[in-house]
């Protein structure tokens, strides 16, 4: 994959329809203006959301709703 962030130097950047990316998070990522096409996971439950360009977009982080939920939602980084 082409490098269009310098922060992407030695990291894992994905597809944002990787089956490795939350479906919160690529829901999150939709609604920007040019959409999430590439994410990396900082840490788990952690994402950094970039647009086509390498445009640097978001920082999220996914919580539970509630207790023993498996649901998930991202939340302002």
């Amino acid at each position: 994959m082409q490098i269009l962030n310098k922060d992407w130097v030695g990291q894992d950047v994905w597809i944002v329809n990787d089956p490795r990316v939350p479906m919160a998070v690529r829901d999150h990522g939709a609604r920007f203006r040019h959409p999430a096409c590439y994410v990396i996971e900082v840490e788990p439950g952690s994402y950094l959301l970039y647009a086509a360009d390498g445009e640097l977009l978001d920082l999220c982080r996914l919580k539970k709703l509630c207790a023993g939920s498996q649901h998930l939602e991202p939340v302002p980084g």
